[in-house]
């Protein structure tokens, strides 16, 4: 993703983690500009939800073009035209920017196969286990019971880490976007796993299905996707893909040591 555009540019990078992630400028597919205005014409609205604890109120929609916008209220205006990348028109909000620049990732990833997933990603000697679930139900418990009793392990993002599909393996990346978690590694790794999590009485795991595994993965890919006709069959696309080569387990547990331990055993082995 190349960023352009003056000052915004520089607010960009300094936000937490992005400057990680920054390279030497190069020949790039996903360019973003940010602009003194975006214009958003009459559109079919398809999404509304709201961002940072509720503070902010967004919305999605396409025209007649098949071009994708999203509105961040007060503080800004993204716009995506397919083959022109994004304009964004922020007003200094660093929260409000910060989620632009997701949101202009996952519009333009998802046209290349790499999608921002909502997971918890620990790695263990090379290879990385996605803990997906609803916020709440225990993800970034379980990876941090995996760094406190499993050797040679260490977090790589904590809330919404790039997955890829390169030469038919599933590879997730760093981000520069990790929930509340300090955690920006500009690092992949193959995909051993996926865990579903669910807070349980006793810890069980189970894999899952083809039905299963797709019912799993989808709710953890970005919703607004899901929106639009065009978006979601790419989205299908995407997760068919995963988890064909990946396999995707059902882990009820307690928050103990015992759930990484039956998770450890059975993904790595």
């Amino acid at each position: 993703m190349h960023l352009c555009g003056g000052d915004t540019v520089e607010q960009a990078m300094r936000i937490p983690g992005m400057s990680v992630f920054a390279i030497d400028p190069c020949p790039c597919e996903m360019e973003v500009k940010f602009v003194p205005r975006v214009t958003i014409p009459d559109c079919r609205w398809l999404h509304e939800f709201d961002i940072i604890d509720g503070r902010q109120r967004c919305r999605f929609g396409a025209d007649a073009e098949g071009t994708y916008y999203y509105t961040f209220d007060r503080h800004g205006m993204l716009r995506f035209r397919e083959g022109e990348g994004v304009e964004i028109c922020m007003n200094g909000n660093v929260e409000a920017l910060r989620f632009a620049l997701w949101v202009a990732y996952t519009m333009m990833g998802e046209k290349l196969g790499a999608v921002p997933v909502h997971s918890s990603v620990v790695v263990c000697a090379g290879r990385a286990i996605m803990c997906l679930g609803e916020s709440g139900t225990g993800k970034s418990t379980h990876t941090r019971l995996w760094l406190e009793n499993i050797a040679d392990t260490h977090l790589l993002n904590d809330d919404s880490p790039i997955v890829s599909i390169i030469d038919g393996k599933v590879r997730v990346y760093g981000s520069p976007w990790s929930g509340k978690t300090d955690c920006y590694l500009q690092e992949s790794h193959p995909v051993a796993g996926l865990l579903r999590i669910e807070q349980r009485k006793e810890n069980t795991i189970r894999r899952l299905g083809v039905v299963e595994s797709f019912a799993a993965l989808q709710p953890s890919c970005p919703p607004s996707l899901a929106k639009d006709e065009h978006c979601m069959d790419l989205l299908v696309e995407f997760i068919s893909h995963v988890i064909e080569h990946v396999p995707v387990y059902r882990l009820g547990c307690l928050p103990n040591a015992d759930a990484a331990r039956l998770s450890h055993k059975t993904l790595i082995g």
